[in-house]
């Protein structure tokens, strides 16, 4: 019986994780995305978020004092946790623009 019941629970639980896997290449809505990146002139620091967001809600990675930071405030931000790439809209009119954030150094909500 405790055979049986160890094998359902396995079943279940196996079954409850693909629910929540994500689907290469399907893009969830975010409200920010930060990227950081050391490596070039002291860094540097991009936030796309979407209106309605200041500086002080977002969580960026640590970069030196020296680090250039630009906002970028956009209609409509969606990341692919698989892919690591972001795409946003400027205008919610305006196609999507894709960029990867493989290079940098990645927050978002």
């Amino acid at each position: 019986m405790k055979r049986i019941l160890i094998v359902l629970l396995l079943v279940s639980c196996t079954k409850k994780e693909k629910d929540y896997e994500a689907i290469p290449g399907e893009f969830l809505s975010i409200e920010y995305i930060t990227l950081t990146n050391e490596s070039t002139n002291g860094g540097s620091q991009i936030a796309y978020m979407l209106s309605g967001y200041s500086e002080e809600s977002l969580n960026f990675c640590f970069c030196q004092e020296e680090c250039s930071r630009e906002l970028i405030t956009v209609a409509a931000l969606e990341f692919n946790n698989d892919t690591k790439a972001f795409r946003y809209k400027l205008k919610l009119s305006d196609a999507f623009t894709t960029k990867s954030t493989t290079d940098w150094c990645t927050r978002y909500n």
